[in-house]
């Protein structure tokens, strides 16, 4: 199971499988093309929730890929990141008028492109939209932000709050520390990996009491996941 299916457009074979291989290993399906003809057939066969598209394009710009797109009813709530060598204000306003989600100028960092693709997904969750999670006794209000167990209101830091948010919303699937950290802490340098155990085993504590402490479970080797399958 893939966090979000992200499709890469860019005709730089490195550039995009260095971009590739950081989505991969955060665990998104990732496919590629280096062309806009390849992107649209790509996007008619499966509809990823993201596309992250250069600027600039052999066959067609990317800026008007991303018009062609955003005027199609059965592709404009694909969310889409503009890449560029050219960081010119004009061009920003322009990807962003036209329907861009965010613009990422060349070079960029992997630290930035995971945050803007993260945020890209987030607005507003691209695998679960309705605002309430229920998960074997749990409940996770994604508007008031707020966590029930059992129908009753358990107290959570923010980040213990995102951080289950993310495995009830990712149920099954185990995450290494680091990934968790990718996708909870935004790689915050000042964090370690370490914080993320601390972080679980006040989760557990809340969740103790109520007999679901065990959902979160430990994968040796990996790190954790959220199941309801204990056996």
């Amino acid at each position: 199971m893939s966090l979000a299916s992200i499709l890469l457009v860019d005709h730089d074979v490195t550039a995009r499988a260095l971009i590739a291989q950081e989505l991969r290993e955060l665990g998104h399906d990732v496919s590629e093309s280096d062309d806009a003809g390849g992107a649209l057939k790509a996007m008619a066969e499966s509809r990823p929730d993201l596309m992250v598209l250069d600027w600039v394009l052999p066959d067609l710009a990317g800026i008007e890929l991303l018009s062609d797109v955003k005027h199609n009813d059965e592709l404009k709530h694909v969310r889409v990141v503009i890449t560029s060598a050219h960081r010119e204000p004009e061009d920003v306003v322009t990807a962003l008028d036209l329907g861009a989600d965010d613009f990422l100028g060349k070079p960029f960092s992997s630290r930035e492109l995971v945050a803007r693709v993260g945020a890209c997904l987030r607005r507003p969750a691209t695998l679960h939209n309705s605002g309430r999670l229920e998960a074997g006794g749990i409940s996770v209000d994604k508007i008031g932000h707020r966590v029930l167990v059992d129908n009753k209101l358990v107290s959570l830091a923010p980040r213990e709050y995102r951080l289950l948010l993310f495995l009830v919303c990712n149920q099954d699937r185990a995450f290494s520390r680091r990934q968790l950290l990718v996708h909870v802490w935004n790689r915050d340098s000042a964090v370690g990996v370490r914080t993320v155990d601390v972080h679980i085993r006040r989760l557990r504590s809340v969740l103790e009491p109520f007999g679901y402490d065990r959902y979160l479970q430990t994968v040796r080797g990996s790190g954790y996941r959220f199941s309801l399958e204990t056996g």
